[in-house]
């Protein structure tokens, strides 16, 4: 009788342990991503995909810019080839790292982040960040201003620049008031502070699966973007 039973448990746990491989192999052998994420609206792709992405940026980095410019400029292919293609989670974590000793504006890396912050309270955290990039290409970096540590600063430029941006993607009164309360400075402080204990080294700073490095230059343009990206793939 105690032999029976032994034997009914060994097959019960074999059946469970075989469901567990089953749904492991559908899923691809991967892992969920969930508990990592710092805010599921500043990702693309699935929390469960084999590649989990990160980068760490701050408006005010035109290096940074450069970088996020040219997946925004090949975003079709960037979703196709390396979100789906690939599969890959991409968190984008945006913080004030340059509020202290900006060379340019200092107030522009607190006042940008508020920003996003305040447009990714309403869900348009990608339509925000896009519209940022643009801006300030527009409006500065394609007539050489904040462009590196060496070109001419960016000057005249108020808190009411990163307002109109919102204002300009119909994002209204909620995300007004957000923004002139200063709601998500507390939260934009605190990422940042807890981005300290991750990034290692010059902005923008990525950690592609188990590839980390620093830096990027304004002259790059998408193909030195995929060189990052697939430098981080699982084999």
């Amino acid at each position: 009788m105690k032999s029976r039973v032994l034997s009914t448990i060994i097959l019960i746990g074999v059946i469970a342990l075989l469901g567990a491989l089953i749904v492991f192999n559908m899923n691809g052998g991967t892992e969920n991503h969930t508990d990592q994420i710092w805010n599921e609206g500043t990702t693309m792709g699935r929390a469960d995909a084999k590649n989990y992405y990160i980068m760490y940026t701050d408006l005010a980095c035109p290096y940074c810019d450069a970088f996020s410019r040219a997946i925004a400029e090949n975003e079709e292919e960037f979703k196709r080839d390396y979100i789906e293609g690939k599969d890959i989670l991409f968190e984008v974590r945006v913080t004030e790292f340059l509020h202290e000793y900006g060379e340019h504006h200092p107030e522009m890396s607190e006042w940008s982040a508020e920003g996003v912050y305040c447009a990714r309270k309403q869900g348009k955290f990608w339509e925000y960040y896009h519209a940022a990039l643009k801006s300030l290409w527009d409006d500065y970096q394609s007539h050489g201003f904040g462009v590196s540590k060496t070109s001419p600063a960016i000057t005249g430029m108020t808190s009411d620049y990163w307002l109109e941006i919102g204002k300009d993607l119909g994002l209204g009164s909620e995300f007004e008031t957000c923004y002139t309360t200063h709601q998500m400075l507390p939260e934009v402080r605190a990422n940042t502070e807890k981005a300290t204990k991750y990034v290692d080294g010059g902005l923008p700073y990525f950690k592609f699966g188990s590839f980390t490095t620093g830096g990027f230059d304004t002259n790059w343009g998408w193909d030195y973007v995929k060189k990052y990206l697939d430098a981080g793939l699982k084999k």
